[in-house]
């Protein structure tokens, strides 16, 4: 289980990532999610985009796992789920058994059947 605690970046942080190696069992790279600038017509990368886009990239043999989790504003780590974009993204890339999340000290699937659409894409959509 991951013991990770950031003080400064609770209230900030929307959601963070975590490529893990199974074979090695290590933690490969860590990283959260972003704001583009104005000049994108996202508001926002995901960090399952960017975690897909990174395994792609690196993971050839398609042995990292990515685990998705959220701070609460004590800073414990909530469960989270994919947005219905980053769904789609990870079922057009088979990475459906690879994103996990963290659920009362158990590891579940982050791809849930109905997913909602992030707020990002609700503001653009208006």
């Amino acid at each position: 289980m991951f013991h990770i605690f950031i003080v400064g970046l609770c209230a900030v942080l929307v959601s963070c990532i975590a490529f893990y190696d199974r074979k090695k069992k290590i933690i490969v790279k860590s990283g959260s999610n972003r704001v583009n600038g104005n000049s994108s017509s996202k508001i926002t990368c995901h960090a399952e985009e960017q975690a897909i886009k990174y395994c792609n990239k690196y993971d050839k043999k398609n042995k990292y796992d990515i685990y998705i989790w959220r701070y609460s504003k004590t800073g414990n780590i909530k469960s989270t789920s994919c947005c219905k974009s980053c769904t789609k993204l990870a079922n057009k890339f088979n990475f459906t058994n690879r994103i996990y999340t963290f659920d009362n000290d158990n590891i579940t699937n982050a791809i849930i059947d109905n997913p909602k659409v992030s707020l990002g894409n609700m503001i653009r959509n208006l």
